[in-house]
This record gives structure tokens, sequence and C-alpha cells, in this order.
């Protein structure tokens, strides 16, 4: 999983870096900053549930770690991001929160919406804890199918009503949910090999329909159906790849272990260096805020990112304390 982070890092960089446009008019198509979130989702849909369910993890317990994985570096970010533009005081107030786009107030960084979509499938999962299904892997089975039909329900009016409706949170969750249900596969038997390819294909061919009607108006992102098939295709073949072939490149995996201060710093860092030096073309300022970013994120995982993880684990340890005598066989949350 960590050299498949550090491939989708690059994959985010190289959209956020370079000028895509410049490589002609399939270059409308192409979008590897898709790609690379799309990876992304794959890799939380199948980590989250083995995190919970190999820890007799409470939700609470859950929460905590959670917490303590995601905003310390985000917060961050988000004072990076305030040297690199100006930030109005309840935009700001807004996105500590991590919700802003439920408040209605715009992302200070704009891959911000990502992690919002984040907490989304972590609520679900919560969801399935206090329920007790979890472990049931019908249920991850049957979201899918809801968020399938979420999906053709957002998509429709955008197509028939030009409502910009909010597809993208439907369409990730579909990914990640589809990632969960491999995992039950993988891990519980769930399905047959043929069970399953046929649930994903019809997975996959209600997901083509609704890229072609959410996206055959361009909304001002250049968005086109092409674009999202391919994007979401590339995405989810890389996670089929990199766990089919168990691939651990060390350069990868490198990166990907220091691939969320990395995503969250890459697009303030480059503001930064275009605001010092705007003289600068596209390409020297890749190769100058390339390695800064890879640097800088270096120094959050150490110096923020692993601390206040183990700080998670320490807390929720201290939780399970009490427990521990009579479960010693409970591993605790990675």
């Amino acid at each position: 999983m960590d050299a498949l982070r550090g491939a989708a890092a690059i994959l985010v960089l190289i959209r956020h870096y370079f000028r895509i446009a410049d490589l002609g008019p399939f270059a409308a198509h192409i979008d590897p900053g898709t790609m690379g979130v799309v990876a992304f989702f794959c890799i939380s849909g199948y980590i989250i549930p083995w995190s919970v369910l190999h820890s007799r993890t409470s939700v609470f317990q859950f929460a905590i770690t959670r917490a303590f994985r995601l905003y310390p570096a985000y917060w961050l970010s988000l004072i990076l991001a305030v040297f690199a533009v100006p930030v109005a005081l309840g935009d700001l107030l807004a996105n500590i929160t991590m919700a802003q786009r439920f408040m209605g107030v715009h992302d200070v960084v704009g891959v911000y919406w990502t992690l919002q979509i984040e907490i989304l499938f972590y609520v679900l999962i919560a969801v399935l804890m206090v329920t007790g299904r979890i472990a049931d892997p019908r249920a991850s089975l049957w979201c899918l199918f809801g968020l399938c039909a979420l999906s053709i329900l957002m998509a429709v009016p955008r197509a028939v009503l030009s409502l910009k409706t909010p597809v993208a949170p439907a369409f990730s969750l579909v990914v990640m949910f589809a990632s969960f249900v491999f995992y039950h596969h993988r891990h519980a038997g769930f399905l047959s090999g043929r069970q399953l390819r046929y649930i994903l294909s019809s997975v996959c061919a209600i997901m083509l329909g609704c890229f072609y009607l959410a996206y055959r108006k361009d909304w001002g992102f250049g968005e086109t159906p092409l674009r999202f098939m391919l994007g979401y295709a590339v995405g989810v073949g890389l996670f089929i790849v990199f766990m089919r072939l168990d691939i651990k490149q060390p350069v990868l995996c490198a990166l990907g272990r220091i691939s969320y201060p990395l995503y969250l710093i890459h697009v303030p860092v480059r503001e930064i260096i275009t605001a010092l030096m705007p003289s600068l073309g596209d390409i020297a300022s890749a190769l100058l805020g390339i390695p800064a970013t890879v640097v800088l994120a270096a120094i959050m995982h150490r110096g923020v990112e692993l601390p206040f993880n183990r700080m998670g684990r320490w807390l929720v340890a201290r939780y399970r304390a009490p427990r521990l005598k009579a479960e010693p066989e409970a591993i605790p949350l990675d």
C-alpha cells in the first residue's frame, strides 16, 4: 500500500505542477490528479476496514485515532496555506474543522475536498460499527448498491435539469465501498471470484453511465465524461495491479510513507514559490517546488505525523487498558 500511495502522490504532483494541456488535443481527457485521488480512495476503502476489524476497535477509539491521524498535519498545512494566499477569517475558522464544504464554505486549498469525503466514509464505517454490521460482508455489499443508486440520483439531475448536484462524494464512496467488498472477498472468502467480477463489472457499467450523465456538460473545470472514465479506470487499475503484483518499490514506498503531508502541502508550496518568484516558468517551478515539497513533507512526517499517531494510539491503549486483561490478544490500531 505504501508503494501505491507513492505512485498516487506522484500523479497528484504531476497534475498540479505541470501543464497537461501542452500534451495536445487529447490532454483535455487526461487527469493525473483524478487517477491519483481514486487510487487513494481505493486504499482507504481497503485499509480502514482492515484496521477496524483487526483491532476490536470501538467507535470512540476509531474517532480518536482518525482525528490524531488527520488533523495535526492538516492544521499545519492550513497555516502554510495562509502564508500562500490571503484567507478571510470566517473561511479559515470553517476550514479548521475540515468540514467546511458541509457549511457551504470553500476549501482554502483545493485538494481538501477529498478529506471531507474521507470523513463521510468514516461516518459510514462508524454506523456499521454501531449497528454491529462492520464484519458482515453483506452490509458492505448493500452499501455499495445503495451508493450506486445514489450516484444515479445525483447524476440524472445534472444531465436533465442542468442542476449542479454534488456527484463527487457519491462516486468516490462507490470506489471506497467496492474496495471494502474486495477486502471481504480477499480476507473472509465473501463471494466467489466469478461473483465478484460480475458484481464489480455491473458497478463499473453503472458508473460509466453516471460519468456520461454528470459530465456531459462542462461546469467550468474542463469536465468531460472521458476524462473521468479514464481517471477512475486508471486509479482502480493501479490498485489492482499493485495488489496483484505486491509491488514494493523502495522509492515509491518512501514517498508513500510521507504521502499524506505531501498531499496537503504541495499546492501551498507551489503558490509560495510562485508568489516569491513570479518569473519562474512551469518547469523551473516544478524543479524547485517538488523537492521542497518532498523535504518539507518528510519533516512533517517525522516531526508531526508520527508523534501524533503515537499519541492517538497511546490514548486508545489507555482507554482500553481495563479490558486488556480480558482480551490479551487484542491488536493495537495501526
